[in-house]
């Protein structure tokens, strides 16, 4: 049974964070599903504000802006479960007040229907209310214990004040044909694009989500001469709009395994952890012997029913005192009832009171009155708790079998992997490196299809093993969406290419290791330099009349950027330079007088670093940058050797095709040679492994974590621009940068970049 309290609370769900300098303080409070301790909402909130601060740091260094309001549709994977309720959005929304930062993070049961400014309006008045309790609170006649009581108080109040305004839909947006502006949504002016899929490992705690097979697209700009300059320097660039979209999946990854926690049932969790626990003492401890799967789902529904039983008899008794007319305190009522218990536990020979002392805490917990009360005041408490024992009851009936599904398919598994190792023990250490490698990502590609499996699959056959004969075959027929994503890289062929070299070549192995490194360093540098604090802030520092030409914007930028890398101890940074250096030449050579914009030239030159970067991630065109490059580097005596090694690059090229074919025959072969085998193993064993979770974890992390089953994607970025003194003159209101994301199926992401900056630059 679902109360209207329940149904409520499984769609919105709100943590508040505040924190001062003044007083190096950070409490919150939490509004979920859930019943948590106070010192647990306290830590949620902390980390919460952690997130975002980490966040912000990020945001200013590659986009010149601060987190304005952040939106993520919560997707379900488990869409056959139609009976339970989630929210679809979760909402981050920070607010300040004189260097005092607050946050809210809210989901609810509307994607896109939010009026952030509204609400941040409403977050930055908490923040001036907070301040002001902070500034009463500091008063000498208050200890510390009490003033830590007053700001979880007015933690608790705020939250529950803005949990108000957020069920009571005071901040949605106004109804359709309702003339409503909002500065991030009229006005605005597109100026980027981004396509990538998005990989989802949601077998991870935090969920992994990762982009992959990205691709820019750049718009040409509405503005024209100075304004279009202006409007350049206060854009961001796409690669560096890629990290922080990768950064904002692993921050929703964040927030909503925070918010999971927050939706735990401490009594729920009390009674499943009564209830296994009992289950093993009684049940199956003292059988040592081997036992199969479905032997213990017998005897564990055994169990069930007996206890069933005790508890309709126990909650009977507890009928009896409800209308004894017992009077008094909410203490001497309890005392009373538990007195009633005890006396009926010795009548009746069953452990009641283990019982009743869960029930006595959560009637402590929940009860409101606790004076002048009577009996029959405690029966609504009594009925809700009955309530949540018999949900235990049924999840530990209804988890079980998934749970050695899970389990079996695990240690299958292990037997899987450990065989595919096995084959390449005799092979030199770089292609046991790339068997590894592959091996192991394929292992993640088996764990993450277990939970899609276990939620597809209707009815689990514990008696024939059919349901894990199933899954290795589903696998199998999964295989190209693995292969597709996992590759022999540049840093594997190296290393392939290397063991044609002889030992003494030890300067020469040197130079190898530097490029092994080379496209991550390559990768991370392209971010580095095309980031807002770096090419922003050079576009700002340049005189337009001072570049017409490519040559002369790369010159300039060699100079500023050779002094901003001079404290980066990267092996490639000498490359990237080499790189903008030759773009320089490419157009020296041509001698052509035409003049280019200063906008052309920027969007020319990212083009030509993007390609160059992709180039060296190409393990086929990485080939001619090892040539150029070790070529430049070698000694004379270097030479012939370095020609050998070349030549074994280009030989091996053929492993990035001929390695996956023949693991994947493998794959096969090691999955239909299978020995499908019932397991048998000691009952307690199957429960409580030491090399699987426990069964206690698995109901904890399934079901007691009641957002277990959502994924946080993207759908609204907002970041409120940071100006300096002389900016803030250029502009007559906040400029936003927004990022508008879609989502194309399960797995394609679109991302729009856009800024209001016609709206608000001082010209307009």
């Amino acid at each position: 049974m679902i109360t209207t309290r329940e149904s409520i609370n499984f769609q919105y769900s709100i943590v508040f964070g505040y924190g001062s300098p003044n007083n190096n303080i950070i409490v919150g409070d939490v509004i979920s599903p859930g019943f948590l301790p106070t010192e647990l909402l306290n830590e949620l909130s902390r980390e919460v504000m952690q997130f975002l601060s980490q966040f912000n740091a990020m945001l200013r260094d590659y986009a010149g802006a601060e987190l304005f309001s952040v939106e993520f549709e919560l997707l379900n994977i488990g869409k056959d479960d139609g009976t339970s309720i989630y929210p679809k959005s979760m909402v981050l929304l920070p607010g300040n007040y004189k260097g005092c930062e607050s946050l809210m993070l809210a989901l609810k049961p509307e994607k896109g229907v939010l009026n952030v400014h509204k609400s941040s309006e409403s977050i930055n008045e908490i923040s001036k209310l907070y301040f002001e309790v902070e500034d009463y609170i500091n008063r000498p006649e208050l200890n510390e214990v009490e003033k830590k009581a007053l700001f979880n108080k007015f933690a608790s109040r705020f939250t529950k004040k803005l949990y108000g305004d957020l069920v009571e839909n005071k901040w949605n947006k106004k109804l359709i044909g309702v003339s409503e502006s909002l500065p991030t949504e009229e006005g605005l002016i597109q100026y980027g694009q981004l396509k990538s899929e998005i990989e989802t490992s949601w077998h991870k705690t935090p969920i992994d989500i990762k982009l992959s097979n990205v691709q820019f697209g750049t718009f040409k700009t509405p503005f024209e001469g100075k304004d279009a300059i202006e409007h350049t320097k206060f854009t961001i660039a796409e690669p560096s709009a890629r990290y922080i979209i990768t950064h904002t999946l692993k921050l929703g990854a964040n927030l909503l395994n925070l918010a999971n926690t927050g939706t735990i049932d401490k009594f729920q969790d009390n009674i499943i952890q009564f209830l296994i626990k009992r289950l093993k003492n009684e049940e199956i401890s003292q059988i040592n012997e081997d036992k199969s799967e479905e032997w213990l789902i017998s005897r564990v529904n055994i169990f069930l029913s007996r206890f069933s039983e005790i508890k309709e008899n126990y909650f009977n008794i507890c009928e009896e005192f409800l209308v004894s007319g017992e009077k008094g305190n909410l203490d001497e009522v309890l005392k009373s009832f538990e007195d009633f218990i005890l006396r009926k536990e010795k009548e009746i020979s069953n452990n009641y009171f283990k019982i009743w002392k869960l029930t006595k805490k959560f009637l402590v917990e929940i009860s409101l009155k606790k004076k002048n009360i009577i009996a029959n005041d405690l029966r609504s408490g009594i009925y809700y708790f009955s309530e949540i024992f018999n949900k235990g009851l049924k999840i530990i009936e209804k988890n079980l079998p998934k749970y050695l599904l899970s389990r079996k398919i695990q240690k299958q598994a292990k037997i899987l992997i450990k065989n595919l190792k096995k084959t390449f023990n005799d092979e030199e250490n770089p292609i046991q490196d790339l068997a590894e490698k592959f091996i192991n990502n394929f292992h993640n590609f088996i764990l993450k299809n277990i939970k899609i499996y276990l939620l597809s699959i209707k009815k689990i056959d514990c008696k024939n093993n059919q349901s894990i004969k199933d899954f290795f075959p589903f696998i199998i027929k999964n295989l190209d969406g693995f292969f597709s994503k996992v590759s022999v890289d540049i840093e594997d062929l190296l290393s392939i290419a290397e063991l044609e070299l002889k030992k003494d070549y030890k300067e020469l192995r040197e130079i190898i290791d530097k490029f092994k490194r080379f496209p991550k360093e390559i990768h991370f540098l392209l971010s580095y330099i095309l980031r807002y604090s770096t090419i922003n802030r050079f576009l700002k520092e340049m005189k337009p009349d001072e570049i017409s030409q490519p040559e002369s914007f790369a010159n300039k930028f060699y100079r500023f950027l050779e002094k901003r890398l001079a404290g980066i101890h990267l092996v490639c940074k000498e490359y990237i330079l080499d790189w903008i250096d030759y773009y320089s030449k490419i157009f020296s050579k041509m001698h052509d007088d035409e003049e280019w914009t200063l906008i052309e030239i920027y969007n020319d030159f990212k083009k030509y670093m993007e390609e160059k970067e992709a180039d060296s991630q190409d393990p086929k065109k990485f080939y001619n940058i090892l040539d150029f490059y070790l070529a430049k580097e070698a000694s004379p005596e270097q030479k012939i050797i370095l020609l050998h090694f070349l030549d074994n690059y280009k030989f091996f090229l053929d492993i990035e095709r001929e390695f996956p074919n023949y693991l994947r025959d493998l794959i096969i072969k090691e999955i239909n040679n299978f020995d499908y085998k019932m397991d048998k193993s000691k009952p307690l064993e199957l429960l409580n492994s030491d090399e699987e979770e426990s069964f206690y974890n698995y109901i904890r992390e399934t079901e007691l974590k009641y957002f277990s089953k959502l994924i946080p994607i993207p759908s609204a970025l907002i970041l409120k621009q940071k100006f300096t003194t002389e900016e803030l003159k250029q502009f007559k209101k906040d400029l936003f940068q927004v990022f508008d994301f879609n989502l194309i199926g399960d797995k394609k992401l679109v991302l729009q970049l856009k800024n209001n900056f016609k709206e608000v630059y001082s010209i307009y």
